[in-house]
């Protein structure tokens, strides 16, 4: 009896909390009036939206953006992968270190900084003389801050690449003859270029569902994309819902078709180096050559990170913004006001690290019930169970919290989370589930079918087995994947504008309204306590994932 009970317990959570949101932006992109329970007019909505000339400009937009963002990050991640491959062990993991902190960063808030940083009377102004204005507000600077940000997924997939791949081929051309540059466009390149489209898929998927950067700089000089224009929607009089449904779709389709192609060339990738023996290192770099690397991994490091961070963390100190860089207008007041006990900041900081809370406790529940059922019990439907499971890798956070608008905020349901903070937890499950179950799941699949069948020889049932065998074995690796899951949760930006509750404000949120009302500093301190927070969260969440293993 339990068997049957955990599947039929997998599939309705997970098609509550993941099918009913695609499923109504599905029905809603080709039945309008879907929400009036009728079947009229089909297809009405779907095609004029796609004639609309300004959702092809925001498509498109869209489009030339993320393949933008993912060449410059190419451009900036595979020359500093190939030199990393040749440093020391001991240097090259404090470069690592280094290139993880954008990470800790989110990228609404590492926009807002190079705005300060950059624009009219910012602090590259107030100190040299001069401003970048034109270029921030521009698309070459959307695509440089975004780049800046997301380069270190390719540098860490591709670097790894080219330790893998060694000196040995490299020593064979060169005695035919192989120059360097030569040895590693046709050898070195090659090997690595599965890699490198994997990882460039993941920026490209990253970049098409990214709103924060989009509408803080792209806003500012008319640049449209899909995921703003799914927000106008939902903000302009009158309120078009089949729109809505129709670019969510399309978000949808962009981010699946770009993810399956991520997956296929992972698995091809992962397979290529199984069978690969590698004998010899890259030869190390000469000591000219290291220090000038280093310089330039030092200067990079600066910019993409030193400079951001650098930015909020002053910002957060400042009294008043019109008081500029003085020493007599720094001090913690800022700071010590989100602390006020009955304040709008501690309010939010409360909210999130609550909502949180709940959803890194629910989703390892969920992910740990479903994995067993996909992973050990492996009886008919499982596999539309595992698909449903790993569908959210596919789902954009704007069609998550256009999915849910449309599927909860309806006149039939009795009772409904639309408008209260459950609706907020619903959305985090859904988009921070794929953490848990991808590395519970891995897990899993490393404990051996052998410990199950021993205690069911031994008399022990299915509550049994996972109660006293399998939730023991995999606690550490269920309490990484809740401190990550904690920590991404509380910086969520998308799905916490879209839809917190009049009166709720999340930490993300908090910082949002901040700017547009002026409030740069208030702002940038909430930034500051997020990364803090987030960042030795992640920490000690990666550090517990690497006990496990």
């Amino acid at each position: 009896m339990l068997r049957p009970a955990l599947f039929l317990l997998s599939s309705s959570t997970l098609i509550v909390i993941v099918g009913f949101p695609v499923l109504a932006i599905l029905l809603f992109a080709i039945f309008p009036h879907i929400n009036e329970l009728s079947l009229a007019a089909p297809l009405s909505a779907l095609l004029p939206n796609l004639a609309n000339e300004k959702l092809i400009e925001a498509t498109f937009n869209s489009l030339r953006l993320a393949l933008s963002v993912t060449l410059v990050a190419a451009i900036i991640a595979v020359p500093l992968a190939y030199m990393r491959a040749r440093f020391p062990d001991r240097l090259g993991k404090i470069c690592d270190a280094m290139f993880l902190i954008p990470f800790l960063i989110p990228p609404y808030i590492g926009s807002l900084a190079w705005m300060q940083l950059l624009q009219r009377n910012g602090f590259v102004e107030q100190i040299l003389g001069f401003n970048l204005n034109t270029f921030l507000y521009s698309f070459s600077g959307m695509v440089t801050v975004m780049a800046l940000h997301l380069f270190p997924l390719i540098y860490f997939t591709t670097a790894s690449v080219f330790s893998v791949i060694g000196r040995k081929y490299g020593d064979v051309a060169k005695v035919f003859g192989g120059h360097t540059i030569t040895v590693f466009w046709q050898i070195n390149f090659p090997m690595a270029l599965p890699a490198l489209l994997s990882s460039g898929l993941i920026v490209f998927i990253l970049t098409i569902e990214e709103f924060g950067t989009p509408e803080i700089l792209g806003a500012r000089f008319g640049f449209p994309v899909i995921v703003t224009s799914i927000h106008e929607k939902f903000s302009d009089w009158p309120i078009d819902l089949p729109g809505a449904s129709v670019l969510s779709l399309i978000l949808i389709i962009i981010a699946f078709v770009a993810y399956q192609g991520h997956q296929r060339l992972s698995k091809r990738f992962q397979t290529t180096i199984d069978n690969q023996s590698v004998e010899a290192k890259h030869p190390p770099l000469s000591p000219w050559a290291m220090v000038g690397v280093v310089v330039v991994f030092g200067g990079l490091f600066g910019i993409a990170v030193g400079l951001p961070l650098l930015t909020i963390a002053i910002s957060s100190f400042m009294d008043t913004l019109s008081g500029g860089l003085a020493w007599d207008n720094l001090s913690l007041r800022t700071l010590r006001e989100l602390f006020i006990l009955d304040g709008d900041g501690w309010a939010a900081i409360m909210t999130s690290l609550t909502l949180a809370a709940f959803a890194a406790i629910f989703t390892v529940m969920i992910a740990t019930v479903v994995v067993f059922t996909v992973v050990r019990l492996r009886i008919k439907g499982t596999g539309f169970l595992d698909f449903l499971s790993i569908l959210p890798n596919s789902i954009p956070g704007m069609a998550v919290a256009v999915g849910l608008i449309l599927t909860w905020n309806q006149s039939f349901w009795v009772v409904t989370p639309y408008n209260t903070p459950f609706i907020l937890l619903l959305a985090y499950l859904c988009l921070m589930l794929p953490y848990p179950i991808r590395m519970i799941s891995t897990a899993l699949k490393q404990l051996p079918q052998s410990l199950d069948d021993a205690a069911y020889i031994s008399g022990a049932n299915d509550l049994t087995v996972i109660l006293k065998i399998l939730v023991p074995l995999l606690w550490p690796i269920s309490l990484a994947s809740g401190f990550i899951v904690f920590a991404i949760s509380t910086r969520e930006l998308v799905s916490s504008i879209m839809l917190a509750p009049p009166g709720v404000e999340t930490v993300a949120v908090y910082v949002f309204h901040q700017f547009d009302q002026g409030s740069v500093n208030s702002g940038m301190a909430m930034s500051l306590v997020t990364i803090i927070i987030s960042g030795g969260l992640l920490a000690l969440g990666q550090r517990l994932k690497g006990a496990m293993k």
